[in-house]
């Protein structure tokens, strides 16, 4: 389980991008085992001396994570890691719903001149020799571990009322009548003390709800694969979102009123209860509202909570909640750009949400983002620029070298009479990606749109 040597000892090696190497070797050497919340662990690596392997000397650094049991039982290299961490949820809840796997295909006539790519484009679905055979057999594609039982959140006297149009006043008649899960939940702890022992939301693992009776009935049998959920109620419903809190607290409650009364005391609100609870004291339960979202919502839902918050959360300190949470806040960007340039862009989009509430940047404490200032200041070296030019430049053959020039000497040069548009056309594989990379690093401040940039016609053998 060694990894065959990369980086200075061997730049060519197959794992090698950019000049790193993809799977981050050598590891540095650890006396401990760390956690990582963002994927795997950091292991154990202890410092040995080196022991040659075929023509280079390897360590600790250079192995492997791997099962010794599982390794000798299939004779076989094979790659172990823990996933403990609560992030591959939400990994696996997008991977289950990306879709089918496609292939996209092209149908080619080697007769035909004129080839249409967008006409012949098909969007294929994609089916292995394994899932052919499973489906052939019809064998079961997915399964289900646990029943999820919907349990009502609301406040008194509103809650949801379905109803076809015209029998909205027979609808509001059977709601005066009927309970709902949740003062089904108050009626019985007012007749079955061994209800005080559950909160709310453990309730469906002991008890069941009868829907033409609309109470709550006890199990004749145990049932572990019962699941309570609340939904998630947003910040902008304040009081609603302050009772869900108090029924993840309290058990053994009979009335809304007895859900408010704190040592005996009857508050207000939901959320002066809340208060004396000590549920709300700084800003600990905006952190716990991120966190607890981040762990099955994406970094753009991410945003918008976080502008909401800004909007109605009344935050004392809002520059420590983005520093606390700005990973998870511009995890998509940081995977699209760079670690540096990341929150720089998720800082812009939280400007554009804030601007529904009458905020910005400025006016929350957050740095202001001027964003193209900000990402060339940071991503532009002058000397690496104009050594990557240079080095492009000698790539180009003569047709692409004439193209790149038009273009440059439309952009340094300010007569009027010099066409500034140019649409750059031709086939596919002819390299006309390869020539937009190289104007744009030449120009360094010019955006090259391959849409609606050049008016460079690129002939079927590549020649203008």
């Amino acid at each position: 389980m060694v990894h065959d040597p990369c980086g200075i000892i061997n730049p060519n090696a197959p794992c090698m991008k950019d000049g790193e190497c993809s799977k981050q070797f050598p590891k540095t050497f650890r006396e401990e085992t760390e956690e990582n919340v963002n994927g795997y662990p950091v292991y154990k690596r202890q410092c040995i001396e080196p022991v040659r392997v075929g023509k280079h000397y390897i360590d600790n650094r250079w192995i492997v994570p791997y099962n010794p049991w599982l390794s000798k039982k299939y004779n076989a290299h094979i790659n172990v890691e823990v996933c403990a961490s609560v992030k591959s949820v939400k990994y696996l809840y997008k991977y289950v719903y990306k879709g089918h796997d496609a292939a996209s295909i092209t149908l080619k006539n080697n007769d035909s001149v004129n080839h249409d790519e967008i006409l012949n484009f098909l969007d294929g679905r994609y089916v292995s020799a394994p899932e052919a055979m499973w489906r052939l057999s019809e064998f079961s594609m997915s399964d289900k571990s646990h029943t999820v039982i919907r349990l009502a959140v609301h406040l008194p006297e509103q809650q949801a009322i379905f109803f076809k149009e015209g029998q909205e006043n027979e609808a509001v008649e059977w709601a005066s009548i009927k309970d709902t899960t949740l003062t089904a939940w108050f009626k019985l702890n007012l007749i079955d003390e061994e209800a005080h022992e559950y909160y709310y939301a453990d309730i469906p693992q002991y008890y069941v709800f009868d829907k033409p009776s609309t109470k709550w009935q006890k199990r004749q049998r145990g049932d572990q694969q019962v699941i309570g959920r609340m939904p998630v109620v947003s910040v902008q419903d304040s009081e609603r979102s302050y009772l869900r809190m108090l029924l993840l607290r309290k058990t053994g409650v009979i009335s809304f009123n007895d859900l408010k009364t704190i040592d005996g005391t009857l508050c207000e609100t939901f959320q002066e209860a809340c208060e004396v609870l000590g549920l709300l004291d700084g800003d600990q339960h905006w952190h716990d509202t991120l966190l607890e979202a981040a762990r099955m919502q994406m970094p753009s839902y991410l945003r918008i909570l976080f502008a909401i918050i800004c909007g109605f959360g009344e935050v004392e300190n809002i520059p420590d909640l983005w520093t606390q949470h700005k990973q998870s806040l511009s995890e998509d960007f940081v995977h699209r750009y760079s670690e540096e340039t990341g929150p720089l862009h998720a800082l812009a989009e939280l400007n554009k949400l804030l601007k529904s509430y009458g905020l910005n940047l400025r006016k929350v404490n957050l740095t202001s983002v001027d964003l193209q200032c900000d990402l060339f200041r940071l991503s532009y070296d002058a000397m690496e620029e104009q050594s990557k030019t240079n080095a492009n430049i000698e790539k180009l053959n003569s047709e692409q070298r004439y193209a790149v020039y038009k273009v440059l000497h439309a952009i340094y040069e300010y007569q009027t009479d010099i066409p500034k548009c140019f649409f750059l056309d031709g086939p596919a594989e002819t390299g006309k990606t390869f020539v937009y990379s190289r104007e744009r690093r030449s120009s360094h401040c010019c955006s090259i749109n391959r849409d609606s940039s050049y008016i460079v016609k690129w002939r079927q053998n590549c020649s203008l």
